[in-house]
């Protein structure tokens, strides 16, 4: 009998470690924690919508609900779930091929609001997919996975996908309207459409000027006051927010969306949207991204979540957070969300502002409460190329890792071989292929090593 408790209590990890929580000693820090990266999930919940091809106010909704549930189920006292660039980025492009698809399949007189629905069944039916994908990787105890995944391959990857990401934002930065492409090869259309926009002289001079001006203030702001003034506080300074309070305080004033037809952000319904089971019959078409997209944020997680926890001296349980992350995605697929995963700049963030453990997503969560429900209609005039900014500034981080190129050449031929094929396959194919290429290579250099090690001992 006590096997059994002790195996639900290990299931469900708050269940462990609320009734001993120590109000006085923690409560002040989670609170500090969770409004601060509250305050950090508006913006990027609304910024990164763009990526998956939704509406801003599904940001906000991947934002609030997922985070609420890992708080139950999850081992990381820190990681901070909700909208992930790469995530989005893969769940866009699935969202963009198989809502093709069904539309092409309904004929060609829906509606905006009917294409917007089948959108979000697409991502829903997805969350739903990648849930129990995670499930199953848990219950056949696929940890091992998590080993072949080296993290030659997730750098190479995660910065493939990041220009990937950029270059889904430079339509908006330049104020043009492009049609979307998909499949292998894609970035090069993309590059092709915009190049002939400029030539085409058809880029909004307002909107690229409003855009350049955002992102200088908004790098130099976040990458060279912020150091300075991180020695004085630990809270961080909301810059995403600032810039999004600005912008529509300016947007309004000036009407620039009339006047100068400058893209805006439109109606932000209020409340919690309602729940609706996700339709499973389209499981087909979205398993292989669903399995790629389970993996990714599994890793993410777990490679974020161990960082954080060796620096606090707890355990991650790695099978456990298959289950957790399982359910997370199981229980968002019954409302307009889309995948979440671990954002690592969140993270840091989150543990900088002192959070100790998961109530901080309560906290979290009072935050995107008070927006869905008060704040936000006053930021339906904000700037869309606002949102892509936001975006391209937050990629500092990723686009760092390509200095990996010199440095793992210096260090081992191998893993330089692996980050590079992944990263070039990311970017000249998609990012799925280039995940998978990825493996397939560091697996055929393992062989290699393997083969010459054994060549070596025999002589």
């Amino acid at each position: 009998m006590k096997k059994g408790t002790s195996g639900w209590r290990d299931f469900i990890p708050i269940t462990k470690w609320l009734p001993s929580y120590d109000v006085k000693q923690n409560l002040i820090n989670d609170i500090i924690g969770g409004v601060t990266v509250g305050i950090l999930h508006v913006p990027q919940g609304m910024a990164y919508a763009s990526l998956v091809g939704l509406k801003p106010v599904y940001g906000l909704y991947t934002s609030l609900f997922p985070s609420l549930i890992y708080m139950f189920f999850g081992t990381s006292r820190h990681v901070s779930l909700g909208v992930f660039a790469v995530v989005s980025l893969m769940s866009g492009s699935c969202n963009l091929r198989v809502t093709q698809e069904l539309v092409a399949q309904n004929g060609t007189n829906l509606t905006k609001a009917e294409i917007e629905g089948i959108s979000v069944d697409v991502v829903k039916s997805l969350g739903l997919a990648i849930g129990m994908i995670q499930i199953i990787m848990g219950l056949i105890k696929a940890n091992y996975l998590i080993s072949y995944l080296s993290d030659q391959i997730i750098l190479g990857f995660t910065t493939g996908a990041a220009v990937h990401v950029l270059t889904a934002q430079l339509n908006k930065i330049l104020g043009v309207a492009l049609p979307r492409h998909t499949g292998m090869g894609k970035l090069f259309y993309i590059y092709r459409d915009l190049l002939n926009s400029i030539l085409d002289d058809k880029v909004n001079k307002i909107t690229l000027a409003a855009s350049i001006a955002a992102i200088v203030i908004l790098y130099i702001a976040k990458y060279h006051l912020t150091p300075a003034l991180c020695a004085k506080t630990r809270i961080p300074i909301p810059y995403d927010l600032f810039l999004i309070v600005v912008g529509t305080a300016v947007s309004s004033y000036f009407a620039i969306n009339s006047n100068y037809h400058v893209k805006i952000v439109g109606h932000i319904p209020t409340g919690f949207p309602s729940p609706a089971l996700p339709d499973v019959s389209i499981f087909g078409k979205i398993v292989g991204d669903a399995l790629a997209i389970a993996i990714v944020s599994v890793v993410v997680t777990v490679s974020m979540g161990k960082v954080i926890a060796k620096k606090h001296d707890y355990v991650i349980d790695v099978r456990q957070e298959f289950f957790a992350l399982g359910i997370v995605a199981s229980f968002c697929s019954m409302f307009p969300c889309w995948p979440a995963s671990t954002a690592l700049a969140r993270t840091l963030i989150n543990d900088n502002a002192g959070t100790k453990t998961q109530i901080s997503a309560i906290f979290a969560a009072m935050v995107l409460t008070l927006v869905l429900f008060f704040i936000g209609p006053l930021l339906e005039n904000l700037p869309t190329c606002f949102l892509s900014c936001i975006v391209i500034v937050a990629l500092r981080g990723m686009f760092l890792h390509l200095t990996n190129f010199w440095t793992l050449w210096r260090i081992s031929k191998y893993d330089w071989a692996i980050f590079s094929i992944t990263f070039l396959s990311t970017v000249c194919l998609d990012v799925v292929p280039g995940l998978f290429i990825g493996a397939v290579a560091a697996l055929l250099f393992s062989v290699l090593r393997i083969q010459r090690w054994l060549a070596k001992k025999k002589i």
